[in-house]
């Protein structure tokens, strides 16, 4: 992974810096074994985290590593038993700052950003006598955006009120870093394109 006589990952550290702050970087040994694990038993270590705390950030550094051909994994809460959270190349973390919740219609829908953690969502909700629909074992940790990517349910849940079948819409970043929004009939029809 060299490109001109310095490492790949390093010429994507050093432009990650353009778009994230540093502080949001990690290539120490130390830390990359410890943000490079989930609650499977499974083993990699990244070579570098970045931790994001907003689309743009999520959108710039997805757009870079695209360009660079460098393969990254997304981490939430860390709580799959199965792997799905580790790489042993970019590890993007979602940030403690990429946790936004907006109530809409007295509790009828919700809008989480993917850091918020699946206990808080219902604790918010509870006062409209509701909740999300998935129930997975692991939801005082695991965040929005695992147990969606998961398509988390929950042992008794069955299918009906799996992460797939209770979203209204989703506004997520595609791997070259454009933003698409299910809600907006623009934005639809772009991806169409």
């Amino acid at each position: 992974m060299k490109d001109g006589g310095m490492r790949k990952i390093d010429v994507l550290q050093r432009r990650l810096k353009q778009v994230v702050p540093g502080q949001q970087l990690y290539n120490a040994p130390i830390d990359c074994l410890a943000k490079g694990t989930d609650a499977g038993f499974y083993r990699l270590i990244p070579q570098l985290v970045v931790q994001v705390n907003n689309e743009t950030e999520v959108s710039e550094v997805l757009r870079i590593c695209q360009e660079m051909n460098i393969a990254v994994t997304f981490k939430a809460g860390g709580t799959s038993l199965s792997g799905q959270t580790i790489s042993d190349s970019v590890l993007i973390e979602i940030g403690p700052e990429y946790n936004n919740i907006t109530i809409h219609a007295e509790g009828q829908s919700a809008s989480f950003q993917p850091g918020v953690s699946g206990g808080f969502a219902n604790r918010q909700l509870l006062k409209y006598g509701r909740k999300i629909g998935p129930s997975p074992a692991s939801i005082n940790a695991a965040k929005i955006g695992g147990i969606v990517a998961n398509n988390a349910s929950g042992a008794s849940y069955g299918i009906a009120t799996n992460s797939y079948n209770t979203l209204k819409s989703i506004r997520m970043v595609l791997v070259d870093g454009t933003v698409c929004d299910t809600a907006s009939m623009k934005s639809r029809a772009d991806f169409e394109k």
